[in-house]
Parts: C-alpha cells; sequence; structure tokens
C-alpha cells in the first residue's frame, strides 16, 4: 500500500559547504553528509545548525513530499518539530539533542528559529507548525488509506481529536487511540503500547506525551513500531479537541504565539517561556551572529583567484572581448 504513493524525494543540496562552519554547542562538527537510515539516501540533506540542533532547511511543500516520501518507502521514520522550547531542552541535555539530529525530518515550529538562521546567513524558508503538518499528514493519510494511530494526552482528548479529525477527513481511518498513565511507563506497558500500535499497522503514528519524553519515547520504539510516519505532536491533540485555542495568525507570523499561550495557561507555561527560554533566545542569536561572522571570515580569507569566480558571469563577460579579430 505504501510503495503506490510514489518513492521518497528529498531536496538536492550540498552539504559539504556548509560542514566548516555548522559546529555544535559541543565543539563536535554537523555530519557532512546525512544519509536515510533506510537504506541509500536520493540526495543529501540541507540543514542549519541552531545552537546545535540540526534543523532542515524546507519550506511546508518539501516538508509534505518527504512525508509522502516516508510513507512510500514503508520504513519506521522519526519527525521532529523544533521550537525554542526544543533547543532549551537540547542544551541540557545531549541525549535529546542527539534524538533531534538523527530524526529524519526537523522542521522550525518558531519564528525564532527563522529569524535566527537568517543572522547566521543560512536562512530556514518558513516556520512549519506542528499542528499544520499534523493536518496535512491526515490530508495524505485519508488519501492513501494509511490509518492514523493517536497516543498520549489526556483522558479522552485523543478520541475527542480523533473525531474532529474524521469531520474535517471524511475518508480518514484512526487505527486507534491510546492515553497511557501520567508518570514513567514500566517497560511491560511499553511492551503493551508498542504491540497494540503494531497490531493497528497505521501509516502515521501522533504522539502527545510533551518534549522531551514524547521524542525520546519514539526515538526508543522506533524500530519496533515500524511505523512510516512517527511524530511527537505536543498541544496537537488538545487543540483538535478543542481544550484549547490556536493564536490568531497575525500572532503566529509575528512569533508571539508563545504569549497568547501563556496567556491560555500561565501557570504551566510561565517557567518554560520566561525562565527557560528567554535566556535560550539570547544565546541562540549570539551563536547565530557568530556564525554569520564565522562564514564571512571564511569567505575573505578564500585566495583573491577563488573569490574573482565567485563572481557573477555578467560581471566577468564585461572583461572579455566583443569580438574576436
Amino acid at each position: 500500500m505504501y510503495q503506490e504513493n510514489g518513492r521518497f524525494q528529498m531536496e538536492v543540496a550540498l552539504m559539504a559547504a556548509e560542514t566548516a562552519v555548522l559546529t555544535s554547542i559541543d565543539g563536535m562538527p554537523a555530519p557532512e553528509t546525512t544519509l536515510s537510515r533506510n537504506g541509500p539516501a536520493v540526495a543529501a540533506r540541507s540543514r542549519v545548525n541552531l545552537s546545535g540542533a540540526l534543523i532542515d532547511q524546507v519550506d511546508f511543500a518539501a516538508a509534505q513530499e518527504r512525508i509522502r516520501g516516508f510513507l512510500g518507502v514503508g520504513a519506521a521514520h522519526q519527525v521532529v518539530t523544533v521550537n525554542l522550547d526544543f533547543l532549551s531542552i537540547a542544551e541540557r541535555d545531549p541525549h535529546f539533542r542527539d534524538t533531534i539530529n538523527r530524526a529524519d525530518l526537523a522542521v522550525a515550529d518558531g519564528m525564532p528559529l527563522v529569524w535566527a538562521s537568517r543572522l547566521a546567513d543560512q536562512p530556514l524558508p518558513e516556520r512549519i507548525a506542528g499542528v499544520d503538518l499534523v493536518d496535512t499528514s491526515c490530508q495524505i493519510a485519508a488519501q492513501t488509506d494509511a490509518g492514523v494511530f493517536l497516543l498520549g494526552a489526556g483522558p479522552g482528548v485523543a478520541e475527542r481529536a480523533g473525531r474532529t479529525m474524521e469531520a474535517l477527513y471524511p475518508r480518514l481511518r484512526i487505527a486507534g487511540v491510546y492515553a497511557p498513565p501520567f508518570g514513567s511507563l514500566t517497560a511491560k506497558e511499553n511492551e503493551g503500547i508498542v504491540r497494540m500500535v503494531r497490531d493497528a499497522r497505521p501509516g502515521f503514528l501522533f504522539v502527545a506525551m510533551g518534549a522531551p519524553r514524547q521524542d525520546l519515547w519514539i526515538r526508543t520504539h522506533l524500530s519496533q513500531l515500524g511505523v512510516p510516519v512517527c511524530m511527537g505532536v505536543g498541544c496537537a491533540l488538545d487543540l483538535l479537541a478543542g481544550n484549547v485555542n490556536r493564536a490568531p495568525s497575525w500572532m503566529q507570523r509575528s512569533g508571539l504565539e508563545w504569549a497568547f499561550r501563556l496567556g491560555q495557561e500561565p501557570r504551566r507555561l510561565w517557567r518554560r517561556y520566561l525562565v527557560d527560554d528567554v535566556p535560550t533566545l539570547g544565546r541562540l542569536v549570539f551563536r547565530s551572529v557568530r556564525q554569520r561572522r564565522a562564514r564571512v571570515d571564511e569567505k575573505d580569507n578564500r585566495p583573491v583567484t577563488a573569490r574573482q569566480n565567485d563572481r557573477p558571469a555578467v560581471v566577468l563577460a564585461e572583461r572579455l572581448p566583443s569580438r574576436v579579430s
């Protein structure tokens, strides 16, 4: 079924030219080429290093095509939607940072990341919100009869979210729903959840356990799950269930969605946004400016002939004779 949806198409880019300046916060260089773990890659991935987290330089359409490709390949893939809070956690937790960097697709789910990439002179095309990625995944699932499994959120939330999804996409098949108990899961409970998901044979698995738990859980069990597209979705199920509202579009575009969410849930979110994320933003801006300067210095230190060859062809053509005698 999945093979009928086309092969995996990835954005063609040269990682080697960027490797010299993509340096993680612990001093380790970014990989020169990133290949699919599920076989030979069609092309290298172009990624931006933001405080040690590698983010794919894709727009929404390209992310959508990658997800279609994952479904076509059929093997298990992990998708992460990286926001400022992810970077804050990744600074403190190398395992979580490694989970982001090993994901098959990592998108920028936050305007601060887009702005920082521009400061670093390696611009990300746009913000790709996790809830929008869930929406387009449901469209793909409805078109291809790939079931969707909803895992996590509070009691009854996933069921209500599933009904909303089915109303939006009548051909969508909800393959399963399960809300595990709060707190740490035992090995036996994890085995039961993995078996439940495998038996349902979905094309998509959306895990709503909050970061970093949801993404670490997916990484730990990815090969056992065997689901083509596994994605941590945060509060997306609560949004679909109607428990919380999404910020107006102008606030999303302006990078103020965090303020809207803080107004809705101040007791739960104040520490995350004001204590953890604000300092992270400051460090991110500083590193992005430093990265930009490193790129400029690297370019300036190249041999003169190399810099001349970078000039547009139209400029070089002015030096050529207009005719041959």
